[in-house]
């Protein structure tokens, strides 16, 4: 009997999409309401490839139905298949998948773009995905919204990246099926918008592309501004942060413009990273006003780097006195404890400058690395039955039973002990202390129980399989663990 996918291609041949030029096959029908739906019916999952060796040392993906698979993956969306499917099947971009999925409507349409930029189907981690142009070009031509998808975003930055900066090296760019260029100049800011809000990479062209927007007057320097600072308030990778101040710097920031928003910049410069304190902190600390100066020193002291403490103290020594010096103690004291030297000497010369003099307590540092005696080993109590009988093998029968999965622990161990024991000098008594162990026992005692009732054991074989190995087939055991061969083995005697 035909497989699904079988009668679907065969559907497919009868209307004439096979021996009809690609760029043709837009003009041939999709069938009667039956014959869509069983089309559909065999395209909308499965594998249309398999792996299959070729020659002797080489394997291949091969059809499993002879068709030309461009074409029948044309044919799937026009008959129906879900937009997921659609970018699955889909290889490349061209103008008939565009025409295909913009007969299916706009939600269909948004749908496909949210399946189709998709991080695996990107050759480097910022290049143009596969399907990305056919994303953006529905987007264009169909008046979408921005599609709130960072992937969309990316391939958006990577073909702006191509057609306004010639830079086509990097981002898999492909001459047969490209966006107008007036194209991404219509929807430039809105695009730039999106991407700031929804944290695209600035690692990556988007970074770039923006810069190259207010050097090109097709975003105000002040509009620029605001995005950035909201990008880098919400950034999460410290590379992010760094190439947003980068880009403050090439649009030409002024300290003015800086010191405008020192409410915005106090909490980046608590992160600490060296990109915003370089920048910023200098600025801010040499010039606002003493009520903003304790808040801003205390978030630079969040600074790692050597250069950057340095740079902090220089700062400071530039600034007048401040009327409520003492307040200042504590902060300048954090310095005059680095382990550093020449931090410590700038730390003293503010403290001179100041007129301040701060009293250290001593700090004891605790002796590293003393000796202690060695603790004494854990005494392993030695393993005793206790009683033996076979009233009391009974009652442990009884306790283990309850338990639900098996527990190889120590009473679990005092049981199986003692009913060797009565076993090996009265194997009858040990049957009848076992007998009552149901059969579908989940305690670890349903061998035990068969062999009490004289049962076949019908031991778990060996689970065997024949595995490709590369070269050749061959045969794999996999073997059962030592505890549960015991447990099986143990009165199989």
């Amino acid at each position: 009997m035909a497989s699904k996918l079988e009668k679907a291609a065969e559907i497919y041949r009868s209307l004439g999409y096979e021996e009809t030029d690609f760029d043709d096959i837009l003009n041939l029908g999709i069938g009667s309401k039956e014959e869509q739906k069983e089309a559909r019916e065999g395209l909308k999952s499965g594998d249309w490839t398999e792996i299959k060796q070729l020659s002797d040392n080489t394997y291949g993906f091969v059809s499993v139905v002879d068709v030309d698979l461009e074409k029948l993956a044309i044919f799937a969306i026009r008959v129906g298949v879900d937009a997921k499917r659609a970018a699955n099947i889909l290889r490349r971009s061209s103008e008939v998948a565009l025409k295909a999925i913009e007969e299916r409507g706009e939600t269909f349409a948004m749908n496909f773009i949210q399946a189709a930029c998709a991080s695996n189907r990107r050759i480097w981690e910022h290049s143009l995905s596969v399907l990305g142009m056919l994303a953006l070009k529905l987007v264009h031509e169909m008046n979408l919204e921005i599609p709130e998808s960072v992937e969309y975003m990316k391939d958006w930055a990577a073909a702006a990246a191509i057609l306004l900066t010639s830079k086509r090296k990097d981002y898999n760019f492909d001459e047969r099926f490209v966006i107008e260029k007036e194209e991404i100049l219509r929807r430039f800011k809105e695009h730039i918008e999106a991407g700031v809000a929804l944290n695209v990479p600035a690692t990556g062209p988007f970074s770039d592309i923006l810069i190259w927007g207010v050097q090109n007057n097709l975003i105000a320097k002040d509009t620029a501004m605001e995005q950035v600072f909201y990008g880098l308030s919400i950034a999460q990778r410290p590379g992010d942060r760094k190439e947003y101040v980068n880009v403050l710097e090439q649009i030409g920031i002024t300290d003015e413009e800086i010191k405008s928003r020192v409410e915005t910049i106090i909490p980046l410069l608590g992160l600490g990273e060296t990109a915003i304190l370089e920048r910023f902190a200098p600025v801010l600390i040499e010039s606002v006003t003493e009520d903003w100066l304790y808040t801003i020193l205390i978030s630079c002291s969040s600074a790692k780097v050597k250069k950057i403490k340095k740079l902090i103290l220089k700062s400071v020594l530039k600034r007048e006195k401040p009327e409520s010096v003492k307040e200042f103690e504590d902060w300048l004291t954090f310095y005059k404890q680095d382990e550093d030297k020449s931090i410590v000497k700038l730390a003293g010369s503010i403290e001179k400058a100041w007129g301040l003099e701060i009293v250290q307590e001593d700090i004891k540092e605790e002796v590293q690395g003393l000796w202690r005696e060695t603790p004494k080993l854990w005494e392993v109590p030695r393993f005793e039955l206790g009683e033996i009988s076979s009233e009391r093998l009974t009652d442990l029968v009884s306790d283990i039973s309850k338990r639900k999965d098996y527990i190889a622990d120590l009473f679990f161990e005092r049981f199986i002990a003692m009913a060797n024991y009565i076993a090996y000098t009265n194997s009858d008594e040990a049957k009848m202390s076992l007998a009552g162990i149901p059969n579908g026992d989940a305690g670890g005692l349903r061998t035990l129980g068969r062999w009490a009732k004289n049962l076949e054991m019908n031991m778990i074989k060996d689970t065997k399989e024949n595995v490709w190995n590369g070269e050749q087939e061959v045969l794999k055991i996999r073997y059962h663990d030592l505890m549960y061969m015991r447990r099986e083995l143990l009165f199989n005697s």
